[in-house]
């Protein structure tokens, strides 16, 4: 963007004054401002005779010289209150002057009596003024004269240079405080400065008023609020600074052009060509902040036509390529067949104008004038990219006659490129040749690209051992993927599988979770075929590992299933031969949860059971929450225990976070009674099978979250007791101290409190007062056992927020006065209920141990203090 002349920084002196300051100045009743009277008698009583020289020896009427101007005779001038001279008074005055002025000059006298001759032919010219009275008085001179047509005395005049001095004066400090180094506090003040003025003049005068370099579309009154959004657009300090915009400037340009089109529409000639030029800056401006650029210029460049304003060559250029873009092919491809005599001849454009037409006939399929367009390009003075080569190998690979045209351009690329060709390049090459279907090409660019050595695999029915590897071929699967070539990759593989290579389980999982992230029909249905292959691939390997185990010292020679076997692959489709892993199944059971697909994710898990792999909680858990999502809470609980029965599946973490997610209390919006008396047991029985089955934490968010969960699902049944059983069991299993935080949640009953409402406020305030009540109860129990709680170590604070915890569940129990005994007993009940009175009352070190759900070495918090304790 070219820079603009500062904000107000150009403040020069000049002698226009605005003649709405002067009527403020002036007051409610200014004087008539100009009256004289005539040298010569009027010419039929019109205006053109006031502004004349006196014919020499004419005679003048009696009492002319002191004689009043009659009202008709000041009507004529035009000399209305507050109102300029007539235009062509005015003229014929100033060309009497001004001649007057040029005899004088020409006819020099060295004497005074030449001078007194020569001045007695001049033109007897006198002023005459009239004040608020009607008394009239002769003028001095033309200079007085001047000053009163102006409109400005000299205490106006001399406020207007004392107010350019300090404006001047305050700009020089804000340059001085820039040099300085203050450069911050100098933009500071210089923006407040230039509102200021904005404010004072553009706000007072209108948009006829001063605009002080800002950019401004006239002619349209403060109706039209869009026109008037787009001025103050315009007139933002970062757009009338220049330089480069920012990228809110070019966020919001179009935002605001767009709303202004339909009023500008109907008075185009008043938006200027700056105007359009600072327009097409923002809008052309290419980078993340401007999206659907071509889309808004094409728009753009139509308003500019219908405006009447010419397209310069670049902006021609811009244009046509949008015009492709946009779809209307045909038309941008006859625009530029039509501007090869301008643009195509013009230095400045000549290269931009070929390079443009090789992309849009490549992206057309003609390929011929492309490539005359090239010829054109190499044979002229001009520097030309080899690059725009790259578009013709495209247009070249999707023909089966060009095939050979297309690597002879990726060689001629080679050869002009040399070192400059880049990674980019090669990508761009393999991604056409890919598109055309020539895969062994693509292979070896890929390897041209990869090797500094020649390595030709073009027409062998192997591979080097080099490049017909698990890892190499991995490298180049892995790059396809991360461009989004799921298409490409797929072709890789299929042709590696005819080499006698086959891909690795990770690399072709890698591909079925890109399929199946783009939701697109087609790739789901390949994730789908290409993962069962792999299954059925694995199983035939078992199948055959069986037999083989069975006939062991057998002369008997087995056949490969993958590749004699019809595995019921469709029409078209790969046979791989890669044998699935656990990854493989995991993927495709995530697919079947999240789509509610129950009975396929059945046969996934029957399948995985025969693969031999092991068993894993994976897939079951995203049965049971596919099935809790669909509201099938008790086909996931016997879904559960048929997995851990029958199918010796180690439950995890996420298996209980799923079996607490099943119980009605978490899923129903208003709980009664029933709801609660059915819950009840579950939530306890749920709890027993987590300290019982053999698993450990294996990340720090389920460590937070499982406890969390378990205890507002007993809060929600009503399991007062069980809560407290909860919180002793999984302080001895888990390493669990609740936070005050969660002390507040539990207290108020729900965890939606991250919305700062009133209401949230006072209930988190309440929540909050309960807890430092518990909290310092506690300490004054303490404090008389002899104990100093001043400064807690980190045991003291674990124990005093568990005794917290317990205290507060009585109290939502309501049973702050019950008798402590009675509570323990209740508490020795549910605890056997539970499966915890060995760990939580008779505290069983050797069962904790075992039971211990913690591996290694854990980190937790404690009021923001660390502990590290190992296990």
């Amino acid at each position: 963007m070219p820079p603009r002349a500062p904000f107000s920084l150009d403040l020069t002196r000049t002698s226009y004054v605005c003649q709405s300051c002067v009527a403020n100045l002036r007051g409610p009743n200014p004087q008539l401002w100009l009256t004289r009277s005539a040298s010569t008698v009027p010419r039929r009583g019109t205006t053109r005779s006031l502004g004349r020289p006196p014919v020499r020896g004419a005679k003048l009427p009696r009492g002319s010289r002191n004689a009043r101007p009659s009202s008709a005779t000041l009507s004529r001038v035009g000399a209305r209150p507050g109102a300029p001279a007539n235009p062509e008074f005015q003229r014929e005055l100033v060309e009497t002057l001004a001649k007057t002025a040029l005899r004088d000059v020409s006819k020099p006298s060295d004497n005074a009596d030449e001078s007194a001759a020569a001045g007695s032919n001049d033109p007897d010219i006198r002023f005459f003024d009239a004040d608020e009275a009607g008394k009239i008085k002769q003028l001095r001179d033309s200079k007085e004269f001047g000053q009163i047509s102006g409109g400005l005395d000299a205490e106006i005049e001399k406020t207007i240079s004392n107010l350019e001095a300090q404006m001047e004066n305050t700009i020089e400090l804000l340059n001085r405080m820039e040099e300085e180094g203050d450069p911050d506090k100098a933009e500071e003040l210089r923006k407040q400065f230039k509102k200021t003025l904005r404010d004072q003049y553009k706000g007072r005068l209108g948009l006829e008023g001063e605009d002080y370099k800002a950019l401004r579309i006239r002619g349209f009154s403060s109706r039209h609020r869009p026109v008037a959004a787009l001025n103050k657009f315009l007139a933002r300090d970062s757009l009338v600074k220049g330089g480069v915009p920012k990228p809110k400037d070019v966020r919001e340009c179009f935002k605001v052009y767009s709303a202004a089109r339909k009023s500008l529409s109907s008075h185009w000639e008043c938006v200027n060509r700056e105007v359009w030029d600072l327009l097409w800056t923002l809008i052309s401006w290419e980078g993340p902040e401007n999206p659907n650029r071509m889309g808004r210029i094409y728009l753009l460049t139509k308003d500019m036509t219908a405006a009447g304003i010419p397209l310069r060559s670049s902006q021609q250029l811009l244009a046509i390529e949008s015009m492709f873009i946009e779809g209307h092919t045909k038309d941008a491809v006859d625009a530029w067949k039509k501007a090869v005599v301008t643009l195509g001849s013009k230095p400045e454009a000549f290269v931009g104008y070929w390079e443009l037409g090789v992309r849009m006939c490549c992206i057309q399929g003609d390929t011929e004038r492309a490539q005359r367009a090239v010829d054109t390009l190499f044979s002229s003075e001009h520097d030309t990219d080899s690059r725009i080569l790259l578009p013709l190998i495209r247009a070249y690979s999707k023909k089966d006659e060009t095939q050979t045209l297309a690597w002879e351009k990726y060689q001629q690329v080679r050869e002009l490129l040399d070192q400059d060709i880049t990674i980019e390049d090669y990508d761009d090459i393999i991604a056409s040749f890919l598109a055309g279907g020539r895969v062994e090409d693509a292979l070896q660019v890929f390897v041209d690209m990869m090797f500094s050595n020649v390595v030709d695999v073009r027409g062998k029915k192997t591979l080097p051992m080099s490049v017909g590897n698990h890892f190499f071929i991995g490298k180049w699967l892995k790059r396809l993927i991360g461009a989004g070539d799921l298409d490409g990759a797929y072709k890789v593989v299929g042709f590696l599988r005819t080499k006698g290579v086959v891909p690795s389980p990770i690399q072709l999982n890698g591909l079925i979770g890109a399929w199946l992230r783009t939701g697109k029909t087609e790739d789901l249905e390949n994730a789908e075929r290409v993962a069962w292959d792999m299954i059925r691939s694995r199983l035939s390997y078992v199948d055959l590992r069986r037999r083989g185990k069975l006939l062991q010292g057998a002369n008997v020679k087995f056949y490969d299933p993958i590749r004699q076997a019809d595995l019921s692959v469709p029409d078209g489709a790969i046979k791989l031969g890669t044998r699935a892993s656990l990854e493989t199944f995991a993927i495709l059971s995530e697919y079947y949860a999240d789509r509610g697909l129950h009975e396929k994710l059945k046969d996934l898990i029957d399948a995985l059971r025969q693969s031999e792999l092991g068993t894993t909680s994976f897939i079951m858990n995203q049965l049971m929450k596919s099935y809790i999502r669909d509201h099938k809470a008790k086909e996931a609980v016997d879904f559960y225990r048929e997995m851990t029965t029958e199918g010796n599946v180690r439950p995890d973490s996420h298996t209980f976070l799923a079996l607490y997610d099943s119980l009605a209390v978490n899923r129903v919006v208003v709980i009664d009674e029933l709801v609660m008396d059915e819950d009840l047991p579950k939530g306890r029985e749920f709890f027993k099978d987590m300290v019982e089955h053999e698993w450990k934490f294996e990340s720090l968010d389920t460590f937070h979250f499982l406890p969390r969960h378990i205890l507002f699902s007993m809060l929600k049944a009503k399991d007062y007791t069980g809560m407290i059983v909860a919180a002793r069991a999984m302080r001895a299993l888990f390493d669990f101290i609740p936070q005050e935080k969660l002390l507040v949640e539990l207290y108020t009953g729900t965890t939606k409190l991250r919305v700062m409402t009133d209401k949230n406020l006072e209930i988190i305030m309440e929540g909050t007062r309960m807890i430092a009540k518990l909290i310092d109860r506690y300490r004054k129990e303490m404090a008389m056992k002899g104990v100093d709680m001043s400064s807690p170590t980190t045991d003291q604070r674990a124990e005093e927020l568990s005794v917290v915890l317990e205290r507060l569940v009585l109290v939502k129990a309501d049973a702050v006065h019950a008798d402590p005994e009675q509570v323990e007993e209740l508490l020795k009940e549910t605890a056997e209920d539970m499966g915890v009175y060995d760990i939580v009352f008779e505290r069983d070190e050797e069962r904790i141990k075992r039971k211990r759900k913690i591996l290694g070495t854990h980190v937790y918090r404690v009021e923001g203090e660390e502990k590290e304790a190992s296990k």
